[in-house]
């Protein structure tokens, strides 16, 4: 036998144990998985009673009927647009400033790994799911029936909602962060509050920045809309100039929401990249 095949069989023996790991990709699960999410979409269509071929053959119809109403945009109220606009960011930010503060403390207690007791752990995990659970808009509904029409109930309704969304964040971002530093200090004998402090924060710091600025971008999309109910905003024209059939004006809504979406979108982008 030469010294090739020796060094070849050598490398084959060393390597052999790693073929049990080795799989196809496409075995029976796979097919079986594809059968039924395809099974699950036919049922919920002929569910819903949805005609894909009747959908497809109207909506362009329709779609090109709406698109030539809404040209030219009309933006002979440019003003108070913008104002509207600048509304509905001060909402979105006003209800993000609201969420991470009360989010802080519920996402700390809703950590496994430093909540103080499973009674608190489990009380900030339902709160969190709660306010998860229930739309801004149903938030929104309920407190301008409460505290009346304008900027208000859309502060609250997103600060209430989002307020869940960041302690999940938060309180995952805590459990899985890099436990030596945290057993370096409790063999050091530091307090609970110094080890969060020195050891937990600095490692969540930049996934902290980052979900604040993707809630933040979030709120000011779910802001525009929550006008529709009365929470003020732009979202409060953008209704107004559908019940008035004022297409042109609601186009040019849509154009301004789309430029502010876009320009907060890679503002967020370039000081998430400043972070890492």
């Amino acid at each position: 036998m030469s010294k090739n095949n020796i060094l070849k069989l050598e490398i084959n023996n060393k390597t052999k144990h790693l073929e049990k790991y080795l799989r196809p990709q496409w075995t029976w699960k796979t097919y079986t998985f594809i059968f039924s999410l395809i099974s699950a979409l036919i049922f919920v269509i002929i569910d819903l009673e949805i005609n894909l071929i009747k959908l497809f053959s109207d909506s362009s119809k329709y779609f090109g009927d709406i698109v030539g109403r809404m040209l030219p945009p009309d933006f002979s109220n440019f003003k108070s647009l913008i104002q509207a606009m600048f509304e509905t960011i001060e909402i979105a930010f006003l209800g993000t400033f609201i969420a991470i503060v009360l989010s802080i403390p519920v996402g700390l207690f809703s950590a496994r790994n430093i909540a103080p007791n499973y009674f608190v752990f489990l009380l900030a995990r339902v709160v969190t799911i709660f306010f998860r659970a229930i739309p801004e808009f149903i938030i929104a509904m309920i407190l301008v029936i409460a505290v009346g029409f304008g900027a208000i109930p859309g502060v609250l309704a997103l600060g209430f909602h989002t307020m869940g969304f960041l302690a999940k964040f938060y309180a995952e971002d805590v459990e899985h962060v890099n436990k030596g530093p945290i057993e370096a200090l409790k063999a050091s004998g530091a307090s609970k509050r110094q080890i969060i402090s020195f050891a937990i924060i600095p490692q969540i710091i930049p996934s902290f920045v980052a979900n604040n600025l993707y809630i933040l971008d979030r709120n000011i999309r779910m802001a525009t809309m929550l006008g529709i109910v009365g929470a003020g905003g732009i979202g409060y024209e953008l209704q107004s100039s559908f019940r008035m059939f004022e297409y042109e004006r609601v186009s040019a809504i849509i154009i301004i929401i789309f430029i502010t979406i876009f320009f907060i979108d890679h503002l967020s982008s370039f000081i998430r990249s400043k972070i890492k």
